[in-house]
């Protein structure tokens, strides 16, 4: 049955600005696009039963009239290095409105070559292609339909680089107009490569949409450490996809730590497509107000052996609102399989929500596979005890609500990160008098 649509105008208000852009030149990645825009015309907007976007409600963001980004538009190296974390200082990569920014960038000397996405091969132009015609997110065909140019970042056979790379993504907000724009990376590896990357998404002011694509594309015995950090202001819109392909005996750890925005939401799909792949997959979302961060996760099986662990965990206060709905899809070639998927929500508050739905799809027979979701407040026996210890009540609910989200932020492997999200983000947690 086709999707209903959410407002008749929507869809022609973006096919519309899509010919602004086409004014300004032949974009780099015309044909892509052009494949990106029918899948996207086809798709259409969702409406409010629609399976991928059941807990969030995309009417305003449909029907908000964007304009293009500023080609004029900067930021200082003064704001750039303020986000830059600790021994990133000369391997970081920064987007300014969804545009790389070679200026402010710095990797010389980094072991892998970095190339516009215009200039990829045969094979991953055909890739794309293919991605971009079956495309089953919406907001993602957007993304490849407004994209001017992208990065590859290709790391070759054997090469292990050991120092930490950092994404930077700036937007600047606060134009005539709301804003919309669309990075898009292509992480290629080599048999048994290895690269840490840490992703930070800023804004200098609100008013804007960030929507997001990458693929990570793994070839055999590859690892990835990948830990992304949403601090956009709130008065912006924050869409991103994470695609992940896993080859035999790939490795793949990812955590994301989120702060909410008037509506975030990340898309993960993963294919442990040969045998000995592994997936890690955390998040924590740390929400008050208005906040929102929804995760939509899709984990597919395809061949024996492999693993994929998930933890999720939301605190959420206020009148936020958070939701997970994750599956993972165990095909019947995927004997041996280990799963895990749990998801942990503490409620702060009467006027905020949560909404949660793991699923399990089994096709094979012999497998290990687990889910599990949990709902609640404050323990009162721990807080009653602790305050009993001497603790007020105010600093006993906010060691345990710390406590919650530490578990999660503990498993970042980056330093410089735990002791940004243990300041910024905790300090959320400052509970009020009970």
């Amino acid at each position: 049955m086709p999707n209903t649509l959410v407002k008749s105008s929507a869809e022609s208000a973006f096919l519309d600005l899509h010919k602004k852009l086409l004014e300004r030149g032949r974009p780099a990645l015309a044909e892509l696009q052009e494949i990106a825009l029918r899948r996207f015309d086809s798709l259409r907007f969702p409406h409010s039963k629609h399976e991928m976007y059941t807990y969030v409600n995309t009417k305003e963001l449909a029907a908000t009239s964007f304009g293009l980004p500023d080609d004029a538009a900067n930021v200082s190296e003064d704001f750039v290095s303020r986000h830059i974390y600790p021994g990133c200082e000369h391997q970081c990569l920064v987007f300014v409105d969804g545009t790389f920014d070679r200026g402010l960038s710095r990797f010389e000397g980094m072991r892998a070559d970095i190339a516009p996405l215009s200039e990829a091969d045969r094979e991953l132009k055909n890739y794309l292609s293919e991605t971009a015609a079956n495309e089953n997110d919406v907001f993602a065909s957007l993304s490849t339909a407004f994209c001017g140019d992208g990065i590859i970042f290709k790391v070759d056979d054997n090469t292990q680089i050991s120092d930490t790379l950092q994404v930077l993504f700036v937007s600047t907000g606060r134009a005539a107009a709301p804003v919309m724009h669309a990075p898009r990376l292509v992480w290629q590896l080599g048999k048994l490569s290895e690269v840490k990357v840490i992703e930070k998404f800023v804004g200098r002011d609100g008013g804007y949409f960030i929507n997001s694509v990458q693929d990570w594309l793994l070839a055999e015995g590859a690892g990835v450490s990948f830990t992304q950090v949403q601090a956009d202001v709130f008065d912006s819109w924050h869409f991103s996809k994470t695609r992940v392909h896993l080859n035999r005996d790939a490795k793949f750890y990812s955590t994301n730590a989120s702060s909410g925005t008037q509506l975030a939401r990340h898309h993960y799909e993963v294919w442990l497509k040969e045998k000995g792949s592994e997936l890690k997959l955390n998040g924590i979302s740390v929400l008050d107000g208005k906040e929102q961060v929804h995760n939509f996760v899709r984990i597919h099986h395809a061949a024996p052996q492999c693993v994929s662990r998930q933890h999720f965990k939301n605190i959420v206060n206020g009148a936020a609102r958070s939701s997970f709905d994750g599956t993972v899809i165990v095909n019947r070639e995927a004997q041996l399989t280990t799963s895990d998927q749990l998801v942990n929500n503490l409620m702060l508050s009467d006027n905020c929500h949560t909404n949660n739905k793991p699923n399990l799809m089994i096709l094979a027979d012999d497998v290990k596979c687990t889910h599990g979701v949990t709902v609640g407040q404050i323990d009162e026996d721990q807080w009653f005890y602790l305050q009993t210890r001497g603790l007020s009540a105010k600093a006993a609910k906010e060691l345990l609500t710390r406590s919650f989200a530490q578990s999660i932020i503990q498993t970042i492997e980056f330093p410089a990160v735990v002791e940004e999200l243990s300041g910024s983000l905790l300090q959320k947690l400052e509970a009020t008098d009970a």
